[in-house]
């Protein structure tokens, strides 16, 4: 659990905006890193798949060229190829949010005040008007979700 000073300064990071692109609803419980993972892939998997068959087939087009086998480039699995197309896939699932800065995400522990009551209440209570103005919802689901209120309620406020 994050300390006061710590929730303050999460919502300190936040700022106001027209619309969400995202609204992220998730279970408070589910360890920070199994988030950051499931959403890393969900955003950025494409993007790391692409990259990934990218820099495979330069290595493999490089090693055959260095081989002089320029007409026929063949099928040769390297082991280049495999490690330089995984890395670069834990790259970009790593550091790819850089390249998403102008995507707006609620975020309910940024989103809402945790240390100010009055704020806090205030920003349970916009929780329909922050699903309305997001263009979409993301459910990081995991056997607890439909246990929590909170969770139910949202998609419930989401589906209506």
């Amino acid at each position: 659990a994050l300390t006061s000073d710590e929730r303050g300064k999460l919502f300190s990071c936040s700022r106001e905006v027209a619309a969400f692109d995202v609204f992220i609803s998730h279970v408070c419980s589910t360890p920070g890193f199994k988030k950051y993972l499931t959403l890393a892939l969900d955003r950025l998997g494409v993007p790391a798949f692409v990259a990934a068959i990218g820099v495979s087939l330069v290595l493999l087009a490089f090693q055959a060229f260095r081989l002089g086998q320029r007409r026929d480039l063949g099928l040769a699995i390297s082991v280049w190829g495999l490690v330089g197309g995984v890395a670069v896939a834990w790259a970009v699932c790593a550091f790819g949010h850089v390249l998403c800065r102008r995507t707006h995400c609620f975020y309910d522990c940024v989103s809402i005040c945790q240390n100010d009551p009055g704020l806090k209440a205030a920003g349970i209570i916009h929780i329909p008007a922050f699903l309305r103005a997001s263009r979409e919802l993301v459910v990081l689901w995991d056997e607890q979700y439909f246990t929590r209120l909170w969770c139910v309620y949202e998609i419930a406020v989401a589906q209506s």
